[in-house]
């Protein structure tokens, strides 16, 4: 029987089709010098990933940078920040306004 090994966090937590996620966990992940594959959409920014104010702000910068997107600081809520996912669910609705 062949051996398959088991996904990493990353992949298991994450849709294969969700270029967002993917392309926020990568900015995250460059930011903070991090490998990607330690990071999933359940990850904790600031408890987890020890993301402070000024971290928030560059990762904003980062965002805009590798997604081609402006985002308005005024609209940003201490929830977004919560998790990857819920930065994820920011970054999505952003881009619907």
């Amino acid at each position: 029987m062949e051996h398959i090994p088991a996904p990493t966090v990353s992949q298991a937590t994450t849709p294969a089709g969700d270029a967002l996620t993917h392309a926020v966990i990568h900015s995250v992940a460059t930011l903070l010098n991090q490998d990607a594959t330690t990071i999933s959409p359940q990850t904790r920014l600031f408890e987890d990933l020890a993301l402070d104010s000024t971290g928030v702000l560059e990762l904003l910068m980062q965002l805009e940078n590798d997604l081609g997107a402006e985002f308005d600081p005024e609209t940003l809520e201490p929830a977004d920040f919560e998790n990857v996912e819920s930065l994820v669910a920011y970054v999505a609705k952003q881009g619907d306004a």
